[in-house]
């Protein structure tokens, strides 16, 4: 549509269809052409610069993880963008798509290790939940650039694309989205084992990869190279699968499973759509919708990194009231204080309950 509007700025041209033509000189009356460049004027002040797709991903790109990127959420994105004199179309949809696809699990801080490593960088592919994760002292800018380039070597960038959640799973903030099993699992694993937590990685990782998953009924290893692994055990005590197999006709056998892999994927795929239908089913059968209005009095659930220092069991669940000041289109509400004073973020109403005086 953006095409037509600069079109018909520059030259007049309407297309034949009337009722396009109509709609395309209404919107034209937001837009102008300023250097060649087609730009919307803006309800908030200044001139929107109108991009295109390939224009509107570099422009989140380097928001998002450039020089001066900071790896906020879809929402703040899009906000960041708009704010810094860009429109599309589907800016919402768009930045909280990338958001989606591109962010960082930091799991930790973990039990001191050799060389004071105490956090794990961590990328799980989105289907297959396919862990890949590095053990470091700390976690700087750096680190996540060369970590990132070992998975797009490894996997290239069409396949498999890997989820990254800028969420920090630690004791000292539990209440982060997007806490993916594996790196609950992780994490459990590396408390476990204590200051060796480094050193047993790679069996927590291989057992994790080699498991079936409940959604797709195939392990995260078969459904990224299309057959199951051979563990250690069948090789010090062969089974009909590696005693009846020839070597000569291994890497033959390796390639036509590969070639199968998208098969083996497609049918994963349909299995996990139903797993999460029946899921969601099950689960809004006892949801309850609730809503608050503005000078709602509400409560709030309290999580670890909220929690009073030192309460141990004796910690309420709740703490509040808090006043309801504002909502979100996503369930969302901004809470401030008795006092006026607003709190810093707003919180989803899954962890508010209204209070009762």
């Amino acid at each position: 549509m953006d095409a037509y509007i600069a079109e018909y700025l520059r030259t007049g041209t309407l297309p034949e269809d009337p009722k396009q033509a109509h709609k395309i000189r209404v919107q034209a009356a937001r837009f102008t052409l300023i250097g060649g460049h087609l730009y919307k004027r803006s309800f908030t002040g200044p001139y929107l610069r109108c991009l295109g797709h390939s224009e509107a991903q570099y422009v989140l790109a380097e928001l998002h993880e450039g020089i001066c990127g900071n790896h906020t959420g879809g929402r703040s994105l899009a906000h960041r963008a708009h704010s810094q004199g860009y429109y599309w179309p589907t800016m919402k949809k768009d930045a909280a798509a990338y958001v989606q696809n591109w962010g960082m699990d930091i799991v930790g801080p973990l039990p001191a290790a050799p060389a004071q490593k105490k956090f794990l960088l961590v990328a799980t592919d989105y289907f297959s939940k396919w862990v890949e994760a590095e053990a470091y002292a700390s976690i700087k800018d750096k680190d996540v650039t060369k970590f990132h380039c070992i998975q797009e070597f490894l996997f290239g960038t069409e396949y498999p694309e890997f989820i990254l959640h800028a969420t920090l799973s630690s004791k000292q903030w539990a209440g982060g989205s997007h806490k993916q099993n594996s790196n609950q699992c992780l994490k459990e694993k590396a408390e476990q084992a204590k200051g060796k937590w480094v050193e047993e990685l790679p069996g927590v990782l291989w057992a994790y990869r080699t498991t079936p998953g409940r959604p797709t009924g195939n392990t995260p290893f078969a459904l990224t190279y299309g057959m199951d692994a051979v563990i250690p055990t069948e090789i010090g005590l062969p089974t009909i699968r590696t005693d009846a197999a020839k070597q000569e006709d291994a890497n033959t056998e390796l390639g036509r499973n590969l070639d199968w892999a998208d098969e083996v994927r497609e049918s994963a795929a349909i299995r996990m759509a139903d797993y999460q239908q029946r899921a969601s089913a099950h689960y809004n059968r006892k949801v309850r919708p609730r809503n608050f209005k503005n000078g709602t009095l509400v409560l709030r659930k309290v999580f670890e990194n909220t929690a009073e220092v030192g309460a141990g069991k004796f910690q309420a669940n709740w703490e509040g009231p808090y006043i309801v000041s504002k909502a979100n289109e996503n369930g969302a509400y901004h809470l401030q204080k008795l006092d006026g004073t607003p709190l810093l973020r707003p919180w989803n109403v899954s962890n508010l309950k209204q209070y009762y005086q």
